[in-house]
């Protein structure tokens, strides 16, 4: 049975019901969220073995999100109460043709964004781990959850566990004075990593790696970063739409070849944590040592389904998943 390690922020999500406006209500659903529980929570829903490393509040409000997390079949032994502050956001739910809308509270001087980590602590917790997980968003919510996030990185690289990397760039997070030292300390990370999660914006925009969209297909993009890096795997989500109907489709590279799902029609209940969905079934596919096809369509039906699916982790079973992928048509399943 795999291990599987996530480092990142669980965060308090705050969501007024029924698709209002926060100056709408007075009530509001409360949840706790993060990149890599969300990851964990898919993950564990088949029989994998999860473990967070993370630092909560230590106050009801951290205790209450660590019991959150054992209710999503996620491990808490590794997480770390220090502070008195959780990220928080309030999250606006789309519908129709108005967007889903995130506001972050002080989400900088939470207890994961200002607690040191110690070196002995990430041994522990790396301690019969198969594969470690590090969401890119710490790197850009403060310099102490950055530099966890590095230590972490090379602590795994000494140990010969595989890292796998998620970009999950935040603009908005990032002042414009740190973005150089961001890119920097990105470039850093990727070295240490073996599977690495994004898209084309994260390659052009922040790595500024060169495209030229016109003359060259994007796979030539993806080979050069699988190769530059020296990854096993590179992988993500493209959109599109024809008309109204939205579209996902995933990729996932390796050093040879790069593969496609097929475009998946998007029906959006609740879109954050689709992502998340993605990345679960990557990972579920590559420790059970699907093919690479195999995977890809899995990870992008995954995502599909998590549109439909309120709140942030994943909930739906490998055995659900893949029934909808034999009968995409299916109304009920008995």
């Amino acid at each position: 049975m795999k291990h599987i390690l996530a480092f990142g922020e669980v965060m308090l999500r705050l969501c007024p019901q029924q698709f209002k406006m926060i100056d709408q209500t007075d009530t509001l659903d409360m949840s706790y969220s993060g990149t890599g529980l969300n990851i964990l929570s898919g993950l564990a829903r088949n029989g994998v073995q999860t473990h967070l490393l993370s630092v909560l509040p230590e106050n009801p409000v951290g205790h209450a999100a660590a019991a959150n997390i054992r209710r999503l079949g996620v491990q808490d032994h590794h997480l770390i109460y220090n502070g008195n502050h959780i990220g928080t956001y309030f999250l606006e739910m789309g519908f129709g043709n108005r967007p889903s809308q995130v506001t972050y509270l002080n989400r900088s001087e939470s207890a994961f964004c200002t607690t040191g980590i110690s070196e002995n602590q990430m041994k522990v917790a790396l301690s019969g781990i198969d594969l470690v997980h590090i969401c890119g968003i710490a790197l850009s919510t403060s310099k102490v959850g950055r530099k966890n996030a590095l230590k972490l990185a090379k602590l795994t690289t000494e140990l010969g566990i595989p890292l796998c990397f998620d970009f999950n760039y935040r603009m908005s997070l990032v002042k414009l004075e740190e973005r150089s030292s961001l890119i920097q300390d990105y470039q850093e990370i990727l070295k240490e990593a073996n599977i690495v999660i994004g898209g084309k914006q994260d390659l052009t925009l922040l790595l500024e790696m060169p495209f030229d969209a016109a003359h060259e297909p994007i796979e030539k993009l993806y080979q050069r970063f699988v190769k530059a890096y020296e990854l096993d795997y590179f992988c993500g989500t493209e959109k599109s739409s024809q008309g109204q109907t939205k579209f996902v489709r995933g990729f996932l590279s390796d050093k040879q070849e790069v593969v496609y799902s097929d475009d998946k029609v998007v029906t959006t209940y609740d879109r954050i944590g689709t992502g998340d969905a993605f990345a679960a079934g990557i990972i579920q596919g590559l420790i059970d040592q699907w093919s690479l096809q195999e995977t890809v369509d899995f990870a992008a039906t995954s995502t599909q389904l998590a549109h439909t699916t309120y709140g942030d982790s994943p909930i739906l079973t490998q055995h659900f998943i893949q029934e909808k992928m034999k009968h995409d048509d299916l109304d009920v399943m008995r």
